[in-house]
């Protein structure tokens, strides 16, 4: 019947997408509903593939619809995979891949961007100004030639990060637990520690690590407890990494300078959507969050460049032509 059914990524992913399969000879259909209900997913009935972004999940009790409607593969237009049962897909047959890596430096980039944005107190004097208050008393911001930066995670990202940001700050402290050791000595001023003193050291802190069990709440009352007065933090890895009440205590004790997060625990029914009308009433902490004038919450975006798209446009047409065999199959993409 058809090649690939697109769950609607509200963004331009499901644009390029569509054009880049069409201009293949693929037959292509997008769903009317953006989101992933068991209706949503049986419309793609007789389509080889699914296609879904960060802001859908398939769980697993939705892997019998798939195998009703036939479906052999789940393209995933990102990095991370865990919005898709895959011990569940593999047991039905069902393949699944993913694009392992796609223009680190975007989200590096806008890691940084929002370490200046805290650091400068851009996001305030921007809404001041557009009610001509122009009062500087609370504006004073922070230098960052004679600070420390932490970077949780030196993948892909976190190494894009320490290059960007050694340039502006004295010092670039990493955690990783499996430091490179052959790169860092690429950058003068950046050197390997634990995570313990990477905490109690640095001045701003920017995470980049997959979610694990062992990442889980990786940033908790304890993490939160070990950091230096005046702290910045800056997410943009995933939301489950950062414990939200841990957080919102810290930052009701004054600890934090700033917080931006790209990625919050509970994102899904947010991301990509105005959700204005009904504002955070279902999520209590979510909308406690949002009062404090020096946490930035943004809708998943640090990844969504030009660059971007293009390269995930890119690699998810060929992990499908990998798995039809007309083109060789990147084994590190394939999740099952």
């Amino acid at each position: 019947m058809g090649d690939l059914y697109i769950l609607n990524t509200r963004c331009q992913l499901t644009t390029t997408i569509k054009e880049a399969f069409e201009g293949a000879g693929y037959k292509v259909k997008v769903s009317e509903a953006s989101g992933v209900t068991d209706d949503n997913l049986r419309g793609g009935a007789g389509y080889t593939a699914i296609c879904l972004f960060v802001n859908k999940k398939i769980s697993p009790g939705q892997v019998e619809i798939l195998k009703d409607n036939g479906t052999e593969l789940i393209l995933h237009c990102s990095a991370g995979f865990d919005n898709s049962p895959t011990e569940e897909l593999k047991a039905a047959g069902i393949q699944a891949a993913r694009v392992p890596s796609y223009s680190p430096g975007s989200i590096a980039e806008y890691a940084v961007a929002q370490m200046m944005a805290l650091a400068k107190n851009t996001h305030m004097s921007y809404v001041m100004t557009k009610m001509a208050d122009f009062d500087i008393t609370s504006l004073q911001c922070l230098l960052l030639e004679n600070k420390i930066c932490g970077v949780i995670g030196t993948g892909l990202i976190g190494k894009k990060c320490v290059q960007k940001i050694s340039g502006l700050v004295e010092k670039v402290m990493c955690f990783d637990a499996f430091p490179d050791n052959n790169w860092i000595k690429t950058i003068p001023n950046a050197e390997y520690t634990d995570m313990d003193t990477l905490l109690k050291s640095s001045d701003f802190i920017s995470i980049h690590v997959p979610l694990l069990p062992q990442t889980h709440h990786l940033i908790n009352e304890d993490a939160f407890s070990k950091m230096k007065q005046d702290v910045v933090l800056v997410n943009t890895s995933r939301g489950e990494i950062v414990h939200i009440p841990s957080l919102i205590k810290a930052l009701e004790a004054k600890k934090m300078w700033g917080v931006a997060l790209d990625v919050f625990e509970g994102e899904k029914k947010y991301i990509f959507h105005d959700k204005s009308k009904g504002g955070f009433r279902e999520d209590p902490d979510l909308a406690r969050l949002a009062q404090f004038e020096h946490v930035i919450l943004s809708s998943h975006i640090a990844f969504y460049t030009d660059q971007a798209v293009e390269q995930i446009t890119e690699k998810t047409i060929s992990n499908f032509q990998g798995f039809l065999g007309k083109e060789p199959k990147d084994e590190k993409a394939f999740i099952c």
